[in-house]
């Protein structure tokens, strides 16, 4: 609907224009009256409608002096005048000004619907051109934007283009975004309240589409907060299309012939989906030091952790190796080959030492190919503990035997801390005194004795390969108690420790 305004002195006038035709029927709604030429120039300044209806003659300040300064004010909408036989000559001076018709009192109300088309048909026709012109500037503006950002540029001044577009030259910070989507939980076409909320969110963010991803570049803006605009959008677009958005943003530039490098680290970082895809955002803070893992000894302690059931410690592992990954920027099919490998090791392990029967659900193959399948770093890693939980529950089973062996794996790695048989009762689910039973029946030894073995066997390798001093290998084995360290020792070897070192 486009916007009539009425402009008369006399309000019988204004009302009769008011009834004499179907305004809305004609594709117009009157947007307001004004009753004098000061108060139409007021109104047509505030209003800014399409169509005025104004008259010539009326006091204070004519038609002629409202629309001359209407126009110098950048009023360009369309004007009929309404004038009497004794006006003519006003009426050609109004012309003049740009006035695209004028009309005789008293109104011929069919001479006055034939103008109304008229005029509603360049209308028409003005908004056709405008939304041409418009579009014909927007798609020549995304191609220079692409061609920056694919380093397409053959001119090496581009400022000239980059003004003819309204893209300021002087803006410092550039950075550019990349966001993909890589499942949808449905699809739904965003409502036109949706795009003016993200359109006022995004500001003069610049968007387009290029090499199958949406692309945007923030102009102006520090990273932090052109980092925090681009979350609030996701958050939003989240919220309401319940799509999974990934979104990489890459380094800031200082000039606009700089931003395929943003581009192409945006690009690089999206690599990386499948080790973030909880993230909403990532950006140049994952690009840290990589970091040093010993895989075989940390699978050595995943095996160990999975043997005595310790199940903290099993997440603990697989969190510390997630962060390996990432930090170091693995990509997909390695992440999961060597997942795979270190869980083909484990199960190997346990299967040699343990009676495991095998199970459906912790066949090593099905497990494979479901981390094969997984789409994040997250999933798969989750399989891996799920199959880990299993196989840990299989070696604990109800076999004696295997209690007693996960008890001897626990007592190897942790002989050095105050281990107690309550403690490793309290993680076995057993009681105490029960299980006290069980290893005596199983070792011929009590829990205690096989304890101070363990100790003083790592302290005869100590003694012979450091040079630690005899104190020092004492806390290193578990004793606190040197005098106490000395008694056992000399009890096991037949020897003190320094005379055990010095032979």
């Amino acid at each position: 609907m486009y916007k009539l305004l009425i402009i008369d002195d006399e309000p019988i006038v204004r009302e009769g224009i008011r009834t004499l035709l179907s305004w809305e029927s004609m594709g117009l709604f009157i947007c307001g009256e004004g009753c004098d030429g000061k108060d139409g120039l007021q109104k047509i300044i505030a209003l800014n409608p399409d169509l005025v209806l104004i008259d010539i003659k009326m006091p204070g300040m004519s038609g002629l002096e409202v629309i001359k300064q209407a126009k110098e004010q950048g009023f360009d909408g369309k004007i009929i005048i309404l004038t009497g036989h004794s006006d003519f000559e006003f009426a050609k001076s109004a012309i003049s000004l740009g006035v695209r018709a004028y009309l005789l009192k008293p109104i011929d109300e069919e001479e006055l619907e034939e103008s109304i088309r008229n005029m509603v048909e360049e209308l028409e026709a003005k908004k056709n051109l405008d939304a041409y012109f418009s579009n014909s500037e927007l798609k020549a503006k995304k191609e220079l934007l692409r061609r920056l950002l694919l380093y397409k540029v053959e001119s090496t001044d581009i400022r000239g283009e980059l003004k003819q577009y309204g893209l300021n030259y002087h803006m410092d910070n550039y950075s550019v975004a990349i966001l993909s989507q890589k499942r949808k939980l449905f699809q739904e076409l965003e409502p036109e309240e949706m795009r003016k909320e993200e359109a006022a969110l995004l500001g003069d963010v610049e968007r387009l589409y290029l090499e199958d991803k949406e692309v945007f570049i923030g102009k102006g803006y520090t990273y932090e907060r052109f980092r925090e605009i681009l979350k609030q959008y996701s958050d939003k677009r989240r919220n309401i299309n319940k799509d999974k958005l990934f979104i990489t943003l890459g380094h800031t530039v200082n000039y606009w012939e700089d931003i395929h490098f943003s581009y192409e680290c945006a690009k690089m970082l999206s690599a990386y989906q499948f080790l973030y895809e909880e993230a909403d955002i990532i950006d140049i803070t994952i690009l840290r030091n990589p970091k040093i893992i010993q895989e075989e000894s940390l699978i050595d302690l995943l095996g160990s952790l999975v043997e005595i059931g310790d199940i903290t410690g099993i997440k603990e592992v697989l969190q510390r190796r997630r962060e390996y990954y990432r930090v170091n920027l693995w990509n997909e099919a390695d992440v999961k080959v060597k997942i795979t490998q270190n869980l083909i090791k484990i199960h190997h392990r346990l299967e040699k030492n343990y009676e495991i029967k095998k199970q459906n659900d912790t066949d090593i193959n099905d497990v494979i190919e479901l981390i094969k399948n997984s789409y994040t770093l997250e999933i798969a890693m989750e399989r891996e503990y799920e199959f880990l939980i299993n196989l840990s529950s299989l070696v604990g089973g109800t076999s004696s035997d295997n209690v007693i062996k996960r008890m001897l794996t626990y007592m190897e790695k942790n002989y050095r801390t105050d281990l107690k048989l309550e403690s490793i009762a309290r993680m076995f689910n057993y009681n105490s005194a029960y299980l006290g039973k069980i290893f005596k029946k199983g070792t011929g030894e009590s829990f205690n004795n096989v304890l101070d073995s363990i100790r003083i066997k790592n302290a005869k390798r100590l003694l012979t390969e450091s040079d630690l001093k005899v104190y020092q290998v004492s806390e290193q084995v578990g004793y606190s108690n040197i005098d106490y360290f000395y008694s056992k020792f000399k009890k096991y070897v037949g020897l003190s420790p320094k005379e055990f070192k010095n032979k």
